[in-house]
């Protein structure tokens, strides 16, 4: 029946396992419980991984960054690349962002106080928005570091993930970019509608206001095609001026339907490794309990699980 009976998999049974241990996870995570990320570290290693899971860190404390070495394999702790900023400037932005009828000119308020300093527009950036935007150049310096590009890299969020089992179950070639509900559009959207707005202006939001929406919270690729994902996304991200925080997503789908990701293998929905479960009214489940895509094949990767309470609560209790 569908949105019933879902659950992630126990420790050791199943499913195909191809990734080895020069696959990578990478995600970030700033100033949120460790806890949080229970589902995504358990079921990760329940389905097999065998790679490294690679968590950048930023705004816990001490005891939180040891819950999540627990976690993860590696813990890269970014604060130091981040001295704070002046707390009148922090005060000040906050309150910006925060009150209606002001919040317009929060970024260009944001961009006259990092007075065209690089440094300081991430610095600010980071006190104020985290690392969604930021942990891209993260990534691709944690990559260039490598003695060798890893096979298979999946770049995800943490918090609202989780998988039923190994995530390059399928063997990885190229980029991998995944669409959400084929219902949303960007211009029917209105978070992908203010990303692009805010980022491109109208004209360009009319351009792309009937394309499809590829959510950049679940990325994936062998090692050269995740380097070049993130040399494009860097590059963009630092000729933008404002604090772009979520804007991300609105930067990766301007780059993907304006052609510059390619080559990139762009998957439906309800048909790959990755389920992006959030603009979806049900799903179906499996005999066994495994969530099903819509063609009827296991997703490895259940995203946005979260949005749907039956699931939640099989996810919440396989902690």
């Amino acid at each position: 029946m569908a949105g019933r009976g879902a659950r992630l998999p126990r420790a050791g049974v199943g499913a195909v396992v191809s990734s080895t241990e020069r696959s990578l996870v990478l995600g970030a995570y700033t100033g949120l419980p460790a806890r949080l990320i229970e589902p995504f570290a358990r079921s990760l290693r329940a389905g097999g991984f065998r790679g490294r899971f690679v968590v950048f860190a930023g705004r816990c404390d001490d005891e939180e960054k040891n819950r999540l070495r627990e976690l993860a394999d590696v813990v890269v702790d970014v604060d130091a690349e981040y001295p704070r900023p002046a707390a009148a400037m922090l005060r000040l932005l906050r309150w910006l962002r925060s009150t209606r009828g002001l919040r317009r000119i929060y970024p260009a308020a944001f961009s006259l106080l990092t007075g065209g300093s690089s440094e300081r527009r991430r610095r600010l950036e980071f006190h104020l928005e985290g690392l969604q935007s930021l942990r891209y150049s993260h990534y691709e310096r944690y990559l260039a570091a490598l003695d060798a590009d890893p096979d298979s890299v999946l770049l995800t969020d943490l918090r609202d993930v989780a998988f039923q089992r190994d995530p390059f179950a399928e063997p990885v070639a190229g980029l991998e970019l995944y669409l959400e509900d084929d219902s949303v559009r960007i211009g029917r959207d209105s978070f992908n509608t203010r990303w692009i707005r805010s980022l491109y202006g109208g004209d360009e939001l009319e351009r792309l206001r009937d394309k499809p929406v590829s959510c950049s919270g679940t990325v994936v690729g062998d090692g050269a095609a995740i380097r070049a994902y993130l040399q494009a996304m860097t590059a963009e991200i630092a000729g933008r001026r404002r604090p772009l925080g979520s804007h991300d997503q609105g930067i990766h789908n301007y780059l993907l339907h304006r052609g510059r990701l390619s080559p990139a293998t762009v998957i439906a929905n309800g048909t790959g490794r990755v389920l992006t479960l959030g603009k979806m009214r049900s799903y179906e489940t499996a005999p066994d309990g495994a969530v099903l895509n819509s063609d009827g094949t296991v997703p490895a990767i259940l995203h946005q699980w979260d949005r749907h309470t039956e699931l939640a609560r099989h996810v919440e209790a396989a902690r």
